[in-house]
């Protein structure tokens, strides 16, 4: 958790049209009998201040975990920004917001704290996490300020969270994490394989 002066919001990205996984709702997809959703709140509510679920047309699924769940504003499935930019817009009290996606359940459990602390030492209103040279926007810390910026971005036509960020002056920072940290599912085969590694 952080310090209230530096209240840090959760949003967990399940709003997606998992078009490459049959246009499922990936949240309810379950890995060792536990829904992804279950997992990834599990990991985030003990890293925030509090938790906010763009979820657009699975608003029904999420609303028992007990949290506020939004849809975006923008018509059309834009994109993880639109549900970015919408929680902004929806909580006006936001300071910091903390970005996780429903199919990346073991994100590093302290990864909230390492980016908020490298955000206030080097004075930036966004940070990404790097694992084994990867970049990982959508495990981003994004200051509220940006929401004007965000807004723009959109309004142009554009829709790539990671040149968005770097447009921000995004800092990058390396995170060290063991398997499965990270470990996205996008497809059956993925999910098979998450399931064998992970038992």
């Amino acid at each position: 958790m952080s310090e209230s002066m530096d209240r840090v919001t959760g949003l967990l990205l399940a709003g997606g049209q998992a078009k490459r996984m049959g246009s499922i709702n990936k949240g309810a997809v379950q890995l060792n009998d536990r829904p992804f959703a279950e997992l990834v709140i599990g990991n985030l509510s003990k890293q925030v201040d509090d938790i906010v679920i763009s979820a657009n047309e699975y608003a029904s699924y999420f609303k028992p975990f007990g949290f506020e769940v939004i849809k975006d504003k923008r018509e059309g499935f834009l994109g993880p920004l639109a549900g970015i930019e919408s929680a902004l817009i929806e909580i006006p009290d936001i300071q910091w917001l903390f970005c996780a996606t429903v199919d990346t359940p073991f994100f590093p459990g302290d990864l909230v704290s390492v980016l908020l602390k490298k955000a206030k030492n080097n004075n930036r209103l966004c940070v990404m996490p790097v694992h084994n040279g990867r970049r990982y926007p959508l495990h981003s810390l994004i200051h509220a300020s940006l929401l004007p910026s965000l807004s723009t971005f959109l309004d142009s036509g554009e829709r790539a969270v990671g040149y968005w960020l770097r447009k921000c002056g995004v800092l990058e920072v390396e995170v060290e994490a063991p398997f499965p940290a990270f470990e996205n599912i996008n497809t059956l085969e993925e999910l098979s394989l998450l399931k064998r590694n992970t038992k």
